[in-house]
């Protein structure tokens, strides 16, 4: 674990005395799961065979029935499970939060870094479903910034159905930025022949957003920087800067890093799984659950104050 010293210091200041005192919640919701299981697959066997034996000669809407009733008492028998392992969740994520110096919440609305990421198409613009979750906000290192988790999803049409896909799924974090600067720059992976097409969409924001050609060559294969100041974006994008980048974007495995300099803040943007599940029933996965969320978040902090810069 890269940070035990964080995970013995929350665990020692009281969150595992509650963690051992949530085991009979547990034992009630798992008990709860299994009645609803039993009862409702009981129905749903008896829904079918009374549908088949009466409709002997459309059997098949038995199955139906049993299959329709199966999948409701599934998902209700699933909830007690769910509202125990969220509340640990929430617990474990606000212990660690406390340690840091950050304030966590489950949900909440985007603000202000969530829109610029959006106007600067660093992010789908006009999704059909929206799903945000794992708030934070304080202090990340040294910045005073944001972030949160964002799931936007989006219908296409797949022959005659149309079916929602996910167009993002991951990260959206703002900081305040050491060094001052008044242009507008963005930071995003290398499209090719596409870069056209996106710096088409940004100009849509009415900047002038032009690219930016960067000094270093494996920055340069690697990312696409456009800009509203040469000068400026050089500036900010200094050869120490660009490694520091590249470096970040590896240690997150390559998953679409893209970043926005605008307004005195830095929005990064990072494709990635679903974060901070430190809530589960089954006691002994705790602490590889907490452990898993403690390096996530410290993950993140760490590429804050990697990219952070005190002003010159």
């Amino acid at each position: 674990m890269r940070h035990q010293a964080l995970f013995d210091h929350v665990m020692t200041s009281g969150l595992r005395d509650w963690l051992d005192s949530q085991a009979t919640a547990r034992e009630k919701a798992k008990r709860q799961n299994l009645q609803i299981l039993m009862i409702g697959m009981g129905i749903a066997a008896a829904a079918a065979i009374a549908v088949m034996s009466f409709m002997p000669d459309q059997a098949e809407y038995g199955f139906v029935v049993g299959a329709l009733i199966g999948g409701i008492t599934w998902w209700v028998a699933n909830l007690p499970v769910q509202a125990i392992s969220q509340q640990i969740k929430v617990r474990a994520n606000e212990e660690l939060g406390a340690a840091l110096g950050l304030r966590y919440h489950l949900s909440g609305t985007p603000g202000s870094d969530f829109e610029l990421a959006t106007r600067m198409g660093l992010l789908p613009s006009d999704p059909d479903q929206a799903d945000y979750s794992d708030f934070w906000e304080g202090t990340f290192g040294s910045a005073e910034g944001t972030l949160h988790e964002a799931h936007l999803q989006e219908y296409q049409q797949q022959g005659k159905h149309r079916r929602l896909v996910t167009v993002f799924q991951g990260v959206v974090m703002g900081y305040q930025f050491a060094r001052p600067f008044s242009s507008t720059t963005l930071v995003r992976q290398d499209m090719g022949l596409l870069n056209g097409l996106i710096n088409f969409g940004s100009r849509l924001t009415g900047l002038k957003l032009e690219p930016v050609k960067m000094v270093h060559p494996d920055f340069e294969r690697r990312f696409e920087v456009v800009s509203t100041d040469q000068v400026e974006a050089r500036y900010l994008l200094h050869p120490a800067f660009c490694e520091r980048l590249m470096e970040m974007e590896a240690a997150f495995n390559g998953q679409n890093m893209r970043l926005a300099f605008a307004q005195g803040r830095v929005v990064v943007v990072i494709e990635t799984k679903d974060m901070f599940e430190s809530g589960g029933i089954e006691a002994d996965g705790d602490d590889a659950r907490f452990a898993t969320t403690i390096d996530q978040l410290g993950s993140l902090i760490d590429l804050t104050q990697a990219l952070n810069e005190r002003a010159r």
